[in-house]
């Protein structure tokens, strides 16, 4: 027992004073703020620079209500319109010239675009807008919010109805979610639960890939450098195999509880002070967890990590180099990309049929049933269910990978066939 905890201890400082340990720790805390926080900045930070834009209108109905309601539209912190509205004038059928006068002009910059409003606004609803910048998205769904309503409200007139009463009639009607639970019904957002249980998974299954093959790649180092016939002339193959996946299962939690702590400390105070340099940012809503999620978080990245890394140990100790580890690894990887790619089929159901019988597969499990919990859907009898089933599998997994483990790791050269791995097994 000893000699175990010393390689659990030994795996475990190899991997957290490494430095992609070190780097890869400091980096998602980082990246959580640039995501949360950097695209409200620059949401509430519009350039205040004034654009000219100038509108032709043939109609002799638009001009009016469209300028306005653009002024009024973007404004700076004085109060000041940004944009500078100008009516474009023209006699007989000099409409033509007029035009190339405006495009010099947007071409040398002194207009950001012009408008072009005709009798087909009401008839094919469409207009027109000439600028250099196609991409100003902002610009121009304002300006076809604005001319939407400027038609509407002209239709409304001459209809003889009232607008304001039209509008009044017609307001869209809003949907509240409310989610159901042991505790009785609570107001939630259906985004923030599917966004929130995204990522969630998505870290959960990046780890998985990430941990398990660290596990592959330290046997394949250790096996290359000869460190193994070293170890192994004190220590019991089984001891050493438990001890490379459990110092780096430890140097994972690790991770993770860092990344935990930051990701609070980001939430909790970060938001605090952006609202003082973007009072906007205190609409963005940011989900919060509970205890229970954080416990099933680490249950399952317990479990998967477990099942996962015990397969990629047995793999490691069939290969004598990196190169010849990415061939044989596909089959345990796509185990984790296939439960990843299932998590889209069933999260808009997560308490049907289908999900539930996947999120037992215990290949499947870390995944599909963290990611069920998430969305309150899992009764507990099927939680507990799915540690018994997925511990099961994990002690068949460790037998039959310490059985390739143990003859694999002394073994050089030619890789082993899959008759000669069956062999192993049964010996």
């Amino acid at each position: 027992m000893n000699k175990t905890i010393a390689l659990i201890k030994r795996e475990y400082l190899l991997q957290v004073k490494s430095k992609g340990f070190i780097i890869g720790t400091l980096l998602l805390p980082l990246f959580i703020l640039f995501v949360s926080f950097v695209p409200a900045f620059l949401a509430n930070m519009e350039v205040e620079k004034k654009a000219n834009i100038a509108v032709i209108d043939t109609t002799g109905k638009i001009y009016t209500p469209l300028s306005v309601a653009l002024q009024e539209s973007r404004k700076d912190k004085q109060g000041n319109s940004l944009y500078n509205v100008e009516q474009v004038t023209w006699s007989g059928d000099s409409l033509g010239i007029k035009k190339e006068e405006l495009n010099a002009r947007v071409q040398n910059g002194e207009l950001f675009a012009y408008i072009e409003v005709t009798d087909s606004v009401f008839i094919k609803n469409s207009f027109a807008v000439y600028s250099k910048n196609i991409t100003n998205f902002d610009f121009y769904s304002r300006v076809e919010r604005l001319m939407s309503d400027a038609v509407k409200a002209i239709r409304m007139n001459e209809s003889g109805l009232d607008p304001e009463l039209v509008n009044k009639l017609s307001q869209w009607v809003k949907v509240q979610t409310f989610q159901v639970d042991e505790k009785g019904a609570s107001e939630a957002s259906g985004m923030a639960a599917y966004g929130l249980s995204y990522v969630m998974v998505f870290i959960l299954y990046f780890a998985l890939i990430m941990y398990g093959a660290y596990v592959m790649q330290g046997v394949i180092e250790d096996k290359s450098s000869r460190v193994m016939e070293v170890i192994l002339s004190s220590v019991k193959p089984y001891q050493l195999m438990a001890g490379k996946i459990i110092g780096i299962g430890a140097t994972g939690l690790t991770q993770f509880f860092i990344w935990i702590l930051s990701t609070v400390l980001v939430t909790t105070f970060g938001l605090v002070i952006a609202q003082q340099f973007a009072p906007g940012i205190s609409e963005l809503a940011i989900p919060s967890l509970s205890i229970w999620t954080y416990l099933a978080f680490i249950a399952y990245f317990l479990l998967g990590f477990f099942l996962y890394a015990t397969l990629y140990a047995g793999l490691g100790s069939m290969v004598n180099s990196s190169s010849e580890a990415q061939s044989v690894q596909w089959p345990v990887m796509m185990l984790i990309v296939v439960a990843f790619l299932l998590m889209f089929a069933i999260i808009k159901t997560p308490d049907s049929t289908l999900a539930v019988v996947l999120s037992l597969i215990p290949f499947f499990t870390p995944l599909l049933m963290f990611m069920r919990i998430m969305l309150n859907a899992v009764p507990l009898y099927q939680v507990i269910l799915s540690i018994i089933i997925t511990l099961l599998t994990i002690g068949a997994s460790i037998w039959v990978s310490g059985k390739i483990f143990r003859v694999g790791i002394l073994m050089y050269g030619k890789r082993p066939t899959l008759p000669e791995l069956l062999k192993w097994i049964k010996y």
